[in-house]
């Protein structure tokens, strides 16, 4: 099951021979970037130590053990994410178990969306951490012998996002874990971890999933033609779930508003281009705005890819709008790296407290400087 996970061969790798030689560590921290399959290997680790297979491709994936990892129900499984803070002490036990049935609800509600839908967006109905609560679950759970399997298997979904109350708890559990109990860590910032819980862990680096694995991926559904497919794994930026929930989503047509933008450029249309930018007045379209900075960041290197490079193009059934704009600035080669990293800049301004409008004028500006000399 692990070659179902793409672009992290070197992990992976370090992984399962771990596993041949029975040289599992007890605590791991996974990081890497988002969205590029940490939360599933730390899954399939904790499947394959406890896999009933005989043979050495562990974990299989069909046995009773490993349907109930898949299905986050196996009782020796003990899964942590940031959570909403309880509100009444009535709502959660001495040893941290949640007893609101509101609480609960939202509880099932995110491990449901990890199972059937994991690179969906969860958003809960308060601010997350994890706290102290989780913590003692924790110390309270790995006490026990395991229930089912030969290990007990504790995951810390965005490790980062401890209270320093929780990780000064948690690191107490870190330097004496029971042999029976294997925990694994995950981040995409482990600089937000505490290094003395970094330093009793073996890191494992996680990496961008490369476009041309995420293209494949995103090829087996049937529904995708190949520019969608290409545009999808150019923007995600190597984040396989960002790609999938933009293709769900139906972000297809933030193309069509670069394009409309493009085509201001092209004729020099002012007055429409203003009407436009009166979309991005306040901040509530700012997200529609950096997906449409992200597409003519791929407009622009398809640009300076069309006279030399015709096979790295993305968007194939536009040929005729990047032929137009090549004419208008055959130099664009020489431009395109100074210019991409300018709207890179204008995406970071964008995260800040600016006025969205004055980032598209200013954009606007600088194409008609390169594309209407």
């Amino acid at each position: 099951m692990f070659k179902k996970i793409k672009g992290q061969d070197k992990a992976i790798d370090i992984l399962q021979r771990a596993l041949v030689q029975g040289k599992v560590a007890n605590s791991y921290l996974f990081y890497g970037p988002e969205g590029v399959g940490k939360l599933t290997t730390a899954l399939y680790l904790g499947m394959a130590m406890n896999c009933h297979s005989t043979i050495n491709k562990r974990p299989c994936g069909i046995c009773p053990s490993c349907k109930k990892f898949l299905s986050f129900s196996h009782p020796d499984l003990i899964y942590i994410f940031p959570f909403p803070k309880e509100t009444g002490k009535s709502d959660i036990t001495i040893d941290g178990e949640i007893r609101s049935e509101k609480t609960l609800q939202e509880y099932e509600d995110y491990i449901n969306n990890k199972i059937k839908t994991p690179w969906k967006e969860y958003f809960f109905s308060k601010n997350t951490g994890i706290r102290i609560a989780s913590i003692r679950m924790l110390e309270h759970r790995i006490q026990l012998s395991p229930n089912e399997g030969n290990y007990k298997i504790c995951i810390i979904e965005n490790a980062g996002k401890m209270t320093i109350q929780a990780a000064n708890a948690f690191l107490k559990t870190l330097e004496e874990p029971p042999e029976d109990t294997i925990i694994i860590l995950t981040t995409s910032k482990p600089n937000s971890l505490l290094p003395t819980i970094i330093s009793r862990c073996q890191q494992l680096q996680f990496h961008s999933v490369p476009k041309s694995m995420i293209e494949e991926k995103l090829l087996d559904y049937e529904t995708l033609e190949i520019f969608e497919a290409k545009m999808l794994a150019r923007i995600s930026n190597g984040n396989m779930e960002k790609a999938l929930r933009l293709m769900e989503s139906g972000k297809i047509e933030i193309r069509d508003q670069a394009l409309q933008f493009l085509n201001f450029v092209i004729n020099n249309n002012d007055l429409k281009f203003i009407e436009f930018s009166n979309l991005f007045r306040t901040s509530k379209n700012l997200t529609k705005l950096q997906e449409m900075i992200s597409q003519l960041i791929i407009w622009l290197s398809d640009i300076a890819y069309y006279k030399h490079q015709q096979t790295e193009i993305t968007n194939l059934d536009k040929t005729e709008i990047l032929e137009t704009l090549y004419e208008k600035n055959p130099n664009i080669e020489d431009y395109a790296p100074e210019l991409i990293n300018f709207m890179e800049e204008m995406l970071q301004r964008l995260n800040g407290h600016v006025n969205p409008q004055l980032v598209v004028i200013e954009i606007y500006n600088r194409f008609k400087d390169i594309f209407c000399k």
